[in-house]
C-alpha cells in the first residue's frame, strides 16, 4: 500500500498549528469536547422474559442508532447466567417501508464472552438521517431446548453514525473508540433503491482526515490507500494527535460520480 501524509501548510512549523494571535496556547483546549463517556460503551435497549428466560439487549455507543449497532444480549435463566445458546439478531422498522429495514448479524453467536454476553451486529438503515422506531428481536434457544423470541422497540437516533447523500448511505463501523496511533477506520455503503436497501460493492473510495486548529491552520495525518470488502471499505490510519477530527470519505460507485460523506465531530482519544 501507498503511505500518504497530506498536511496542510505550517504543519512541519510548529508555529503553522497557533490559531491567529496566539502565542501561547494548549493544543487539547482548542478541540471539540469529547462526547459523554455514555455515548462510548453499552447501553441497555430493553429486557424481555421469554420461554422461562430473561433476555437483556445492550447496543454500543450509547444506545441503538441509525447506521451500524454493535449489540450484545445477556441470558440468565432462573437468576443463573446461560452462556451457551444459539441466538438469531433481526430489526424491522415499527412501521412502513420508507422507514427501512437492517440487516441481521452474518453469524449467530453461539457462546458467551467472559462478561456473559452474546455478540451480534445489525445495520439499522434509514432513507435518511432522522430517528425512526424500530423492531429488534433475538430469536434465543439454549441448548436444553428453551428459548423463545424476545422482542425490543426501540429508537435509532439520528447522529453522526451515518451519513447520507441522495439515495447513498454511508455507515461509520469502526473503530468505537479511536485513539492516538494506529486505527482500522471502516465504513459501509448501501444504497435506498426506493423499496429496500443494497449493499454498495466495487466503489472507488477516498479519506480525508482533518484537525481543524482554528484561525484557517489544520492538518491531517499518515493513512494508507484503502481496501474494500463487498460494501465494507477500510483504511489504516495513524492519528497523530486526539481531539476533534472531521474524517470525510469520498465514495464513487460503479457508473456514479463522486460524493463525499462527511463524520464531523469523530473523536480520537489518548491510549
Amino acid at each position: 500500500m501507498t503511505r500518504r501524509l497530506l498536511v496542510a501548510l505550517g504543519l512541519l512549523a510548529l508555529a503553522g498549528c497557533v490559531p491567529d494571535g496566539v502565542a501561547d496556547f494548549d493544543f487539547q483546549a482548542l478541540q471539540p469536547p469529547a462526547p459523554p463517556e455514555e455515548l462510548t460503551g453499552f447501553a441497555l435497549v430493553g429486557t424481555a422474559e421469554v420461554g422461562g428466560l430473561s433476555v437483556e439487549l445492550f447496543a454500543d455507543r450509547g444506545g441503538l442508532h441509525v447506521g451500524y449497532n454493535r449489540l450484545r444480549v445477556r441470558l440468565a435463566e432462573g437468576g443463573v447466567a446461560v452462556t451457551e445458546a444459539r441466538i438469531a439478531l433481526a430489526a424491522a422498522p415499527a412501521a412502513g417501508l420508507a422507514a427501512g429495514t437492517a440487516l441481521p448479524a452474518a453469524a449467530p453467536p453461539t457462546r458467551a464472552d467472559a462478561d456473559g454476553f452474546f455478540e451480534g451486529s445489525a445495520f439499522v438503515l434509514t432513507p435518511d438521517t432522522t430517528a425512526r422506531t424500530f423492531i429488534l428481536t433475538a430469536a434465543v434457544e439454549t441448548l436444553d431446548g428453551a428459548g423463545g423470541t424476545a422482542t425490543f422497540e426501540a429508537e435509532a437516533r439520528p447522529d453522526i453514525w451515518m451519513q447520507q447523500r441522495g439515495d447513498l448511505l454511508v455507515s461509520w463501523v469502526q473503530p468505537s473508540r479511536p485513539v492516538v496511533g494506529e486505527n482500522t477506520f471502516e465504513v459501509a455503503a448501501h444504497r435506498w433503491t426506493g423499496e429496500a436497501f443494497e449493499a454498495v460493492a466495487g466503489a472507488s473510495a477516498d479519506l480525508y482526515p482533518y484537525m481543524d486548529m482554528g484561525g484557517g491552520d489544520g492538518h491531517s495525518t499518515p493513512y494508507d490507500d484503502f481496501a474494500s470488502e463487498g460494501s465494507r471499505y477500510r483504511w489504516t490510519v495513524d492519528f497523530i494527535m486526539a481531539g476533534g477530527w472531521e474524517m470525510t470519505v469520498t465514495l464513487a460507485p460503479t457508473g456514479g460520480g463522486e460524493e463525499p460523506f462527511r463524520f464531523v465531530g469523530y473523536t480520537v482519544y489518548e491510549p
